[in-house]
């Protein structure tokens, strides 16, 4: 048997060096990744004068500002100068606070030379010196007394006198206000229930334990349970519904540690009502609680569009289901590239700016207001050429077949895969290209994860669930979620109230109507 050659073992260790070269890059990639997750910037928009410090002029070019017949990468100067002037103008006290805001005169100062003399003056317009104050809350008994009464003449009659009125929330000593206050705290300030429990300690001298005012939430939580379906049926008036899910930890007895569980996010982008539906899995059948499911017939009740980003399921359930469509995200496109855009800069880049001029333009939709026909017209003047120049440079980049373990090759993947779904968003001009409005109302569900970690149970999922949509249909509306739980608790001691007309959708219609009492008006 002949030994190999020197010219063989150049080969195989020029193989082997390249090998060792794109996984020294690949880790390197994901080394730079976890380091901006750390401590750099969030934001997906890119800058290009930013990569200088980087790449230099020879990837980039030079950072001049554009002129008539330049590149549009640059912000247009009329932006930039209405940009500059809104940065310039300052707000007032007037602007800052609302007018209605009471003021109280502690003191009033006179001058000793006018208390010596006041003969010689006459009081002209005061001047006031300001500082925000604020009353220490109070908590307190709110004593509603039976008086009782005995007849004179026959003492051996029992007493008489009106029954108990019914609780509030049902199997709590929580008033409305109360009771409003600790969901609010945590499901819209974040504040978990064991540092509520330490602040009515510190605060107001009592003993709330945490399991104490657990059961309370839960309580709530049953007595509302009416308006949360009330808001599902709301929700599916629509032929569009953007879709997303985020993960939360639970805890499970007898298990040992935290399970993960789901919140699957439902948004009407017509009216903009928001659910969310709790789930101990990510599987397909978690969509079926709230699209519905004919189990008679193995058929989904709900026909329509669903606007979502790349996770698998949806891909299932619309193959499985014909009447569903899919329609794509450009944000979490755009997302990939942006990770691996300091793999290969002279192509990752041009795609970068592509995006940014596409978006441009429907941020000036935006600011419009054009409807969704003038949208349609605006976007095949000034964005399919864009667009379609952006599908030509991710081509490119495929006849490089990156590693598909590298960043690069995941952005190639996913953009490929996700293109038709992409270019859907982009033709329905009833559509915006991203799925960030739904993300958006999630972010105040992680900031809160942030702060208690997991949830106790199972069960405590559909609770936070209830009480997120609540208080995220209160924002959408313009309601102050607080003095809305107080006033829809008590409006439900009416057993004959519609739950329907509860709703935060359905409040803030009647209260532009007049044609009903202020509930919750922020």
């Amino acid at each position: 048997m002949s030994e190999p050659s020197s010219a063989d073992e150049i080969a195989v260790l020029k193989e082997r060096i390249t090998f060792l070269e794109e996984a020294l890059a690949a880790s390197l990639e994901l080394n730079e990744y976890y380091r901006q997750q750390l401590h750099g910037s969030k934001s997906e928009r890119y800058d290009p004068t930013q990569e200088h410090l980087d790449f230099g002029e020879a990837v980039l070019g030079k950072s001049e500002p554009s002129g008539p017949d330049g590149n549009e990468t640059s912000e247009p100067e009329g932006d930039a100068q209405k940009r500059k002037k809104a940065k310039r103008k300052r707000r007032t006290k007037d602007h800052l606070f609302p007018r209605w805001l009471k003021s109280v005169i502690v003191k009033e100062l006179v001058p000793e030379e006018v208390k010596a003399n006041p003969e010689l003056y006459r009081e002209i317009e005061p001047r006031d010196h300001r500082e925000l104050e604020t009353t220490r809350a109070t908590i307190y008994w709110r004593v509603t007394r039976m008086r009782r009464f005995t007849r004179i003449d026959d003492k051996k009659e029992h007493p008489i006198s009106d029954p108990a009125p019914m609780a509030s929330v049902p199997g709590t000593l929580c008033a409305p206000q109360l009771i409003s206050q600790i969901v609010c705290d945590k499901f819209c300030d974040h504040l978990p229930h064991y540092r509520q429990s330490q602040r009515f300690e510190r605060r107001h001298g009592i003993e709330l334990q945490r399991s104490t005012i657990n059961t309370w939430t839960a309580k709530l939580a049953q007595y509302l349970a009416p308006i949360g379906l009330a808001i599902k049926d709301e929700l599916l008036n629509t032929e569009i519904l953007q879709i997303d899910e985020t993960p939360g930890d639970y805890l499970e007895p007898g298990t040992g540690k935290a399970q993960k569980g789901y919140w699957w996010a439902y948004r009407n982008i017509t009216t903009g009502v928001v659910y969310f539906d709790w789930q101990t899995s990510r599987a397909m059948e978690c969509l079926f609680g709230v699209l519905g499911f004919d189990q008679a017939s193995k058929t989904l009740l709900y026909t329509g569009l669903i606007q979502c980003d790349g996770y698998q399921v949806y891909d299932k359930i619309a193959k499985a289901y014909a009447q569903l469509s899919l329609a794509g995200c450009l944000a979490h496109l755009r997302r990939k590239f942006f990770e691996a855009h300091k793999q290969l800069p002279e192509k990752t880049i041009p795609v970068l700016l592509k995006i940014q001029e596409i978006y441009r333009v429907e941020r000036d939709m935006k600011l419009s207001n054009a409807p969704p026909l003038c949208r349609g017209l605006i976007r095949a003047s000034r964005s399919r050429k864009s667009f379609t120049e952006l599908k030509a440079l991710i081509d490119d980049i495929a006849k490089l077949r990156p590693l598909p373990e590298s960043n690069l090759g995941k952005a190639l993947t996913y953009a490929l895969n996700q293109w038709d779904k992409v270019k859907a968003s982009f033709d329905d001009a009833r559509l915006d290209l991203d799925t960030n409005s739904i993300e958006n109302k999630i972010r105040g569900m992680k900031v809160g994860l942030r702060n208690y970690l997991f949830l106790g149970s199972a069960g405590a999922g559909k609770d936070a669930a209830l009480f997120y949509t609540l208080i995220e249909n209160c924002k959408a509306h313009g309601l102050d979620p607080e003095r809305y739980f107080v006033e829809i608790i008590e409006a439900l001691r009416d057993p004959s109230v519609d739950p329907a007309t509860l709703t935060p959708a359905a409040v803030a219609k009647a209260k532009e109507q007049g044609s009903a009492p202020e509930v919750g008006a922020a």
